[in-house]
């Protein structure tokens, strides 16, 4: 026992320090049979060297928990000892069901960083499931498995030796080494003490991916939590939604942030044309998005079958294209600026009523399964609030004009004046009236005319807020409920109405016509506490104003 302790000495205690009870009594048994054997003794001092070597970086790994880290660690311990060129780490993805090269050193990351394979049957897996290291090529350095190597393009990996790496009989990863550096030849007791290393890399690469798929798991856990919530609080806002520009630019918006959408559009089926018709846009110019959404411009129309929107009408199902530039149903534009595009059908009853429109992923990323998902189960509860929504939009909608209906215009006169009087706040009641309309009639016939109320009443429409409410009173008259108004402001409304008017040319076959009106404005509590009296007094207003010459204001007396 007393060499073997001076064997110990000779190798270095700094060397030894901190080794197991089992490596001192391999050192006191190989010291006694091998005291004169100088090339014994090296071949000893080797496999304490390397006992100990397995055991700290086995230590090391363990400590590395993330698996980038810990793959840059491995293979960087694996280059230093086998003295190979080049060495590459492939694990397996659960999701994605292939063996990816995840880090390489000695190989060019770009053309090795695609490669992967799938887990197949035959030879080349039998002896991989077998947790022995061999060599991929023979001695002339042609494949063996030339077949597999092919397929996959693995020949770019330039690897010599494979290692499987096995993990209670299971095979996580593989680690290749290509030829090493002073062109010699692999020896067993190099490509043992590899395999060694490669099983303690092993158990730690397993505890490093359950612990990132338990990570992602979490992350998408409260991911889908977090949409869940957002999805009900949708659903809850659509239940209580009445107006259908608010529906549609609320759905829209919430379309638009729950994919990360950089620019959206809604778009509704119109029965008549059977044309898809822009509704609500967001993420354009500010200008551009104004004027599209309160009617004042007028996008392209796509027939049934035309483009992505076109062919989700037709098919009733979604489309996602991520490279528009390679997909000859999106026409790309110098002003489109669109790269990918997500399409979902709003369907109601087996039947779609139009479609949502998504484009470009906000940090240029590509619409994904999660993005499809979600944007579903939002267009599923849209399309019904969407269908309902225009049947009342029909219900209180005068059909030429698209102002409220006299019915609903006495309704909510009705509410907003008990609701002035509860919050003691102002409220202001316009009436209007064309001008000299049946004179106008008489003169150009009555289709004319129809254009004409048609023309005044988009004006009337895009001169208010949108809490107040324009109705057509009746014939060519119009009146104006303006909630949380004084009569000073009411009066410059009916002002502005006023000019709009007469500077408006309106279309005709005989050229371009003129028309003006005549406005009586009357306000709560002072010209009355009910709808009956503020109508009366707004009536009387506009009495006089045409009294006194028309295209004028008059406020109640």
């Amino acid at each position: 026992m007393a060499e073997g302790k001076r064997l110990i000495i000779s190798i270095g205690q700094e060397a030894l320090a901190g080794l197991p009870d089992g490596a001192y009594k391999i050192l006191d048994e190989q010291a006694l049979v091998s005291q004169h054997e100088p090339k014994t003794i090296a071949n000893l001092e080797k496999k304490v060297f390397d006992f100990f070597t397995l055991s700290q970086v086995g230590k090391s790994f363990l400590s590395i928990q993330k698996i980038d880290d810990l793959s840059y660690v491995f293979l960087s311990s694996v280059y230093e000892t086998s003295d190979a060129a080049n060495c590459a780490l492939f694990l397996y993805d659960e999701e994605d069901m292939h063996f990816k090269c995840i880090k390489t050193i000695g190989l060019d990351p770009l053309a090795v960083g695609e490669v992967k394979f799938k887990k197949e049957e035959g030879l080349f897996w039998q002896i991989l499931n077998s947790g022995e290291p061999f060599p991929i090529t023979d001695s002339f350095g042609n494949y063996r498995f030339e077949s597999v190597i092919k397929k996959w393009g693995l020949d770019k990996v330039e690897s010599q030796i494979w290692v499987p790496l096995i993990v209670k009989n299971m095979l996580v990863g593989i680690l290749t080494m290509g030829k090493k550096r002073d062109g010699s030849t692999y020896k067993e007791t190099e490509l043992s003490f590899i395999l060694q290393m490669g099983n303690q890399a092993a158990v730690a690469l397993e505890s490093s991916i359950l612990d990132a798929q338990k990570e992602r798991a979490s992350r998408e856990l409260a991911k889908k939590m977090e949409n869940l919530s957002v999805l009900y609080s949708v659903s809850k806002a659509l239940n209580f939604a009445a107006d259908l520009k608010k529906i549609l630019l609320f759905i829209l918006d919430k379309a638009r942030d729950i994919v990360g959408a950089q620019k959206a559009s809604l778009m509704l089926l119109d029965e008549k044309s059977k044309e898809l018709v822009v509704n609500v846009v967001r993420g354009v110019p500010p200008d551009v998005e104004n004027k599209i959404n309160n009617g004042e411009m007028e996008c392209t129309r796509i027939k049934i079958g035309e483009g992505v929107a076109g062919e989700v009408v037709m098919t009733k199902k979604h489309v996602l294209v991520n490279e528009t530039s390679k997909d000859e149903r999106f026409k790309k534009t110098e002003t489109s600026f669109v790269d990918s595009i997500l399409c979902m059908p709003l369907l109601v009853n087996e039947e779609v009523i139009g479609v949502i429109n998504l484009t470009n992923k906000q940090k240029g990323g590509k619409f994904n399964e999660d993005d499809i998902e979600l944007l579903s189960t939002l267009a599923g509860q849209a399309a019904i609030t969407i269908h309902n929504a225009r049947l009342y939009h029909l219900a209180i909608t005068d059909g030429l004009t698209q102002l409220k209906i006299h019915r609903y215009f006495q309704q909510r006169l009705e509410e907003e004046v008990i609701r002035a009087e509860r919050y003691k706040h102002p409220l202001s009641l316009i009436i209007s009236d064309i001008d000299h309309f049946k004179k106008f009639n008489d003169t150009y016939g009555h289709q004319q005319g129809d254009i004409v109320l048609i023309e005044v009443a988009k004006i009337c429409r895009l001169n208010v807020r949108s809490v107040d409410i324009p109705a057509r009173y009746g014939g060519e008259e119009f009146a104006f409920i303006l909630p949380e108004t004084d009569l000073a402001i009411a009066k410059s409304v009916a002002e502005r109405i006023r000019q709009k008017v007469e500077a408006e040319e309106i279309p005709s076959k005989s050229g371009k016509l003129k028309v003006t009106i005549s406005l009586g404005v009357s306000a709560y509590p002072q010209h009355g506490t009910d709808p009956k009296a503020l109508i009366e007094a707004a009536d009387k207003a506009l009495y006089r104003a045409k009294e006194a010459g028309r295209n004028r204001v008059e406020v109640a007396s």
